[in-house]
């Protein structure tokens, strides 16, 4: 009652439209069915989001189905390309790709760079869960269809989504036929991609084996100032698996995948400079965008950093047994996934050496000489499911049970090292001072050398039950009703393995001495404070424990000591535990309106689990690490139809999706920090369409259109409670980030024989209107704008030619994707020590510029 006293009118207005949308082509179809000269009709795309095999028109869920023509057409090699043809989809990497990778859908995500975060979208793989967005990277090789789930999801998949799902399922083994194919791209940016598969019958009509594998090289298009690359791709994927059918006995299904990259992703370019920029004349720190001034870096595509190294390694292996019993249709699957990422990196975005992180000779001294173990992030994923699907009622009732295992294991090394250019580099950047004040204030010790290694890991475990039921009440109405009960239980902790502190230590020497800190009325100077907060950089400085501190330890501790204020500056190692449950459940209604024509609408309680902030400045200042978890009850309300004698589509979703304890984690350009927001909003329309024009032409137009906020009462505690974050108030009338208010995407494509072979030429077009790129629209608690907050309105084309013969099976296509080169970014951050409020230096990471090139492709 609450939503239809206070969302009625929007509510109603937009499904007014909505069935006013559904109208519009019937008539059509009323004027032209008769004269139509075309029998060419779309044909029914088969979807398994209900986990069961049903067209996508007869699914009460907002849907977008991608087969693998309709990807290679549109210029999609990964799921960071899908936004291309998904306009309520969005992917944005930032640091890294393999920690720092977000997926959103209709404008709602997670944030990346932190481990210990779950994703608001989950990527599903052959029915396994990808438990981080990193670990779905990869080339999009050998596809059967992707789905993407707008909405919460979690009755009927492994884990919960607050957001939505994508369910990627790769093509199966055939036993009855040989069959393969090879792939070649090259294009510039020095491109090249290989791939290739076969499909072996090697028992008749009993077992086959299908292996296929791809490979691509691409040099990085952002170029630091030595000459170093990033964003670019050296990627392998290779997939064996194995189809055994015993007939009465069952099917089973194994699958065993393996990837690995060497790629530097990500540099990021600059936006601009710190106010204080003036101050470096005076010093050899000029303030510089690889070199040239800094205006916007996405210009020339330079960026400050130098080298940079984040291989990763991703095994996974699954196996699927299907089988008819008295009780129903069982289904199990069960996998297990290792998936290891390294990082090392000189990315302190500045022309300094000013840090690094990861494996410095320092930092790898302690990790036992493991050149990546100081940099180092391993999670380790167990899953089983369990399903038994039968009718019941004369066929009316279609009814699932089942449950859920999963278990993941995630540890790694952590170190940040400070370089030669720290103490001098900062006190310019971000103090406004020539003189190398730092250096000062820890009475002439330099930090040069100074470091921590962090050992950090989580054991998670989840088990769940659920059900999954569809009651044909008559041939046109049905009802769907789900749950899960839900268990969570995680294990963390952060502790510190080692290091050197010289600077951080004699600072603190320094003010117990009384050479540069005075206390008046028990306040210790601000002097004191930020030599302490900079000399002591979180990232390298001791925990505050006895044995870095000794008999200091105490007084930095303890609340009525005028320097436990200093001591909240320190990094804290933690042992923590989270556990949660959550009833998740949905109840949906369809009706069919004609034959060709339906509605549908529904409420869903979803939830996503909280867990551990797994970062060296997560417990700084005695803060808890733990997170909760985020719920969000939405409503949706639908239409799907198909038009003009089967040769048009439309589908129409309007939804409303109210977020309780939204997860955010934001980069403050001192420290990460993770948060839960009160409340947060998402409402908006979706409209898919799609038509086979005549014999020749065919074209599709969808758009989304999204209200996504922090409610001005976002958050409700009063500032003078002790468990009041400055920074989640801060959001509350914002919208959310990366969340654009609508984005068109359309398609207009044409095939025809040309010389005796097929002819094709292909347009996607996408257009989004502005968005904000950065977590905070303002500095905290004003209205100071972050610069470069805002990514403008733009479009982007892709244009794709081809010619095949079909009968010999060759093919052969000319590619270009943003060929107008639009220059965009996704994510925008404050540079790290360099200028305070109101005068950061800031930073961006950009999307790909224009890319083209010649693709082969041969079938047999």
């Amino acid at each position: 009652m609450k939503f239809m006293n206070q969302k009625t009118g929007w509510f109603a207005g937009a499904s007014l439209l909505a069935l006013g949308l559904s109208a519009v082509p019937a008539a059509a179809q009323d004027a032209d069915s008769e004269a139509s000269d075309s029998d060419r009709r779309l044909s029914t795309v088969t979807v398994t989001a209900t986990q069961r095999a049903e067209s996508i028109q007869d699914v009460p869920i907002a849907i977008t189905a991608l087969d693998p023509e309709i990807l290679d057409r549109a210029g999609v090699t990964d799921v960071s390309n899908l936004q291309a043809v998904a306009p309520s989809f969005n992917m944005n990497s930032s640091d890294t790709t393999t920690g720092g990778t977000s997926l959103r859908i209709r404008g709602v995500g997670t944030t990346g760079n932190n481990i210990g975060l779950e994703s608001s979208v989950g990527v599903f793989m052959d029915g396994v869960y990808l438990s981080r967005p990193g670990v779905a990277l990869g080339d999009l090789m050998d596809l059967e269809q992707i789905e993407v789930l707008r909405g919460p999801q979690g009755t009927l998949f492994g884990r919960n989504t607050s957001a939505g799902a994508l369910n990627i399922r790769t093509k199966a083994p055939v036993l009855d036929e040989f069959e393969g194919f090879g792939n070649l791209t090259v294009g510039n940016y020095d491109l090249v991609n290989v791939q290739a598969g076969v499909n072996i019958p090697v028992i008749a009509d009993t077992l086959a084996v299908r292996v296929s594998g791809a490979v691509r090289e691409q040099s990085g298009f952002v170029e630091g100032i030595n000459g170093d690359e990033s964003h670019n791709r050296d990627r392998t994927v290779l997939r064996a698996q194995a189809l055994l059918d015993l007939k009465e006995a069952g099917t089973f299904r194994m699958i065993l995948d393996h990837s690995e990259a060497e790629e530097n992703c990500c540099h990021a370019v600059w936006h601009n400079d710190t106010a204080f920029a003036a101050a470096f004349a005076a010093t050899p720190f000029a303030a510089s965008n690889g070199g040239a001034p800094v205006t916007d870096g996405l210009e020339d595509l330079r960026s400050n950093d130098q080298d940079f190294s984040n291989p990763f390694e991703n095994t996974g292996i699954s196996l699927q047994y299907d089988v008819e019993t008295p009780l129903g249709d069982l289904t199990y699957i069960g996998s297990y996934r290792d998936f290891e990422s390294s990082s090392e990196r000189s990315t302190d975005y500045t022309t300094t050496d000013i840090f690094t992180v990861g494996a410095s000779p320092q930092a790898r001294a302690v990790a036992d000489g493991d050149n990546f173990a100081a940099g180092v992030t391993s999670i380790e994923t167990t899953t089983h499911e369990l399903r038994l699907q039968n009718t019941a009622f004369d066929d009316r009732l279609d009814w699932l049970v089942g449950a859920y295992y999963s278990d993941e294991q995630i540890s790694g090394v952590g170190s940040l090292t400070l370089l030669d250019d720290y103490q001098q580099a900062v006190s310019t950047g971000l103090l406004g001072s020539p003189a190398n004040l730092l250096n000062i204030l820890s009475g002439g010790v330099d930090a040069s050398g100074d470091f921590a290694v962090a050992d950090f890991g989580q054991d998670g475990t989840s088990f769940s039950i659920f059900t999954h039921n569809i009651f044909s009440v008559t041939d046109k109405l049905s009802i769907t009703a789900g749950a899960r009960y839900v268990d969570e239980s995680k294990d963390g902790f952060l502790t510190q393995k080692d290091g050197e502190f010289d600077a951080c230590l004699a600072t603190f020497g320094e003010i117990v001495a009384g050479n540069h800190a005075t206390t008046v009325a028990g306040d210790l100077s601000a002097l004191s404070g930020a030599s302490v907060a900079l000399n002591c950089f979180v990232f390298a400085a001791p925990a505050l424990n006895e044995a870095n501190f000794g008999p200091l330890a105490g007084a930095l501790l303890d609340p009525t000591n005028p320097l436990s204020g200093l001591g909240n500056l320190l990094p804290r190692d933690f042992v923590t535990t989270f556990e949660d449950d959550e009833l998740v459940y949905t109840l949906k209604a369809g009706y069919d309106l004609t034959e060709d024509v339906s509605i549908y609408g529904g409420f869903t309680h979803g939830f996503k689990s909280g867990g551990i902030n797994i970062d060296a400045s997560a417990a700084a200042g005695g803060a808890s690490p733990n997170f909760d978890s985020e719920k969000v009850d939405a409503w949706e309300l639908g239409m799907k139809g198909e038009f003009w004698d089967g040769r048009a589509r439309a589908n129409v979703a309007v939804f409303l999706q109210e977020m309780e304890d939204f997860q955010v984690l934001e980069f403050t350009g001192i420290r990460f920090q993770t948060f839960n927001v009160g409340k947060a909003e998402a409402s908006g329309i979706e409209i898919e369409t799609e038509a086979q024009l005549n014999d020749q032409f065919y074209g599709g137009l969808s758009l989304t259109y999204t209200d996504t906020r922090y409610p001005r009462d976002c958050d409700t505690q009063d500032a003078t409670d002790p468990a009041f974050n400055a920074n989640a108030a801060n959001l509350c009338g914002a919208k959310l980030t990366n969340a654009p208010d609508y984005v068109l995407v359309g398609t207009l494509g044409y095939e025809n024989e040309w010389l005796g072979n097929q002819f094709f030429a292909n347009m996607n077009v996408r257009h989004e209107d502005d968005r904000r790129t950065s977590t905070q629209p303002t500095e905290i608690g004003s209205d100071v704008l972050l610069p470069g907050d805002i990514q403008q309105a733009n479009t982007k084309i892709n244009l794709r030619v081809g010619l095949a013969n079909l009968d010999n099976g060759w093919a052969v296509e000319l590619w270009g994707n943003n060929v107008t080169d639009e220059r965009t970014k996704n994510v925008t951050f404050s540079i790290p020590l360099r200028g305070g409020n109101g005068n950061r230096a800031r930073g961006q990471f950009s999307q790909d510029p224009q890319t083209y090139g010649v693709t082969l492709r041969k079938t047999f």
